[in-house]
């Protein structure tokens, strides 16, 4: 892994397949900082969760959910924001009062979100609701 911070910003619109292709990137990058494929992964799923949420969110008239993955020495940030008036931040408030993920059956629960990242925060300002996922990189990892 290089020393500089990696970036890549996606702009996903409601349609949900594109959630798919951005959780590739997300295993990509994971594996190129040194998380085991299982890690990779499980971050991509609570990144997918977290989207699927937050699109299920929007209000239909074009709206887009921003996705920002970066890339440190120590830990991938996937920051998951977009911009709409009213529309809180998703948190883990959200998934432990949640019976179902995205209209499927199964639901998320809190817990299973945290057990798949080392953080989750959540804020809204100025119209844009936020929710970043931090993941630590094994040598960091405490």
């Amino acid at each position: 892994m290089s020393e500089q911070p990696v970036r890549v910003v996606f702009h996903l619109d409601q349609d949900r397949k594109l959630v798919d292709v951005f959780c590739s990137a997300v295993q990509h990058q994971a594996l190129q900082a040194g998380l085991q494929a299982e890690h990779g992964a499980q971050l991509a799923t609570a990144a997918a969760d977290v989207c699927h949420e937050t699109i299920a969110k929007l209000s239909g008239n074009g709206e887009i959910v921003d996705v920002t993955l970066d890339t440190f020495t120590d830990r991938i940030e996937i920051a998951i924001h977009c911009r709409s008036l009213g529309l809180p931040a998703v948190g883990l408030d959200k998934f432990a009062l949640s019976g179902s993920r995205s209209g499927e059956n199964r639901g998320v629960s809190g817990m299973e979100l945290l057990s798949r990242v080392d953080r989750v925060l959540y804020n809204t300002d100025g119209g844009v609701a936020r929710t970043t996922l931090v993941k630590f990189l094994p040598a960091y990892h405490h």
